[in-house]
């Protein structure tokens, strides 16, 4: 069965965003340590998992692609590598993709999910979106969190484990620091019960 891992940014204080979403937070000056790793994790995986809110329609994809244009660009790497990937974008509003190597989902997401992790194929990667990174980790759908702690505490905003309904035991494979004070935190899950 394939892995789900789960890759998102984070404050100090555990939160992936704003109240507002906003994440004007966000360490950008990233390292090429932390560029290399981020491009490592993505050895083993064939498909990224993203929903389609303004984020990933106004930036994630229009940014990566035009990345991925531009050899550069300091992530050329990760944006192609990221653009090569092919993308499944869930949406109750849209039926088809803009961008290309991306296909467009109406399910629903637990029971999609669980039908992709059942497929034959690589690893699948998330990135994002506190509410749908809340409705896999309620339903114990993520397999790897790979948490990107910035070196900032912004006292409130979204949180990816607030739907948890029980307590959620996770073991630490790995803890990395990298010099521009990105702590790259990964667990995984103690047990899917």
């Amino acid at each position: 069965m394939r892995k789900l891992k789960l890759q998102m940014d984070m404050t100090v204080d555990g939160f992936v965003g704003r109240p507002d979403g906003k994440m004007d937070w966000v360490t950008f000056n990233r390292d090429d340590g932390l560029k290399s790793h981020s491009l490592r994790n993505l050895e083993g995986v064939d498909c990224i998992l993203l929903i389609l809110g303004r984020n990933t329609k106004m930036s994630f994809i229009p940014y990566y692609a035009s990345v991925a244009n531009n050899p550069q660009d300091p992530l050329f790497a990760y944006g192609k590598r990221l653009t090569e990937i092919p993308k499944i974008v869930f949406s109750k509003v849209h039926e088809k993709s803009e961008w290309p190597n991306t296909k467009v989902n109406n399910g629903e997401i637990v029971e999609e999910v669980n039908k992709l992790k059942k497929q034959m194929g690589k690893d699948i990667i998330v990135f994002g979106g506190a509410k749908f990174a809340s409705t896999l980790i309620k339903n114990r759908l993520v397999d790897e969190f790979h948490l990107l702690v910035n070196p900032v505490a912004i006292g409130s905003g979204l949180s990816i484990f607030k739907d948890l309904e029980s307590k959620l035991d996770m073991s630490l494979v790995k803890a990395k620091s990298f010099e521009c004070g990105i702590v790259w935190l990964h667990y995984e899950p103690k047990s899917k019960t």
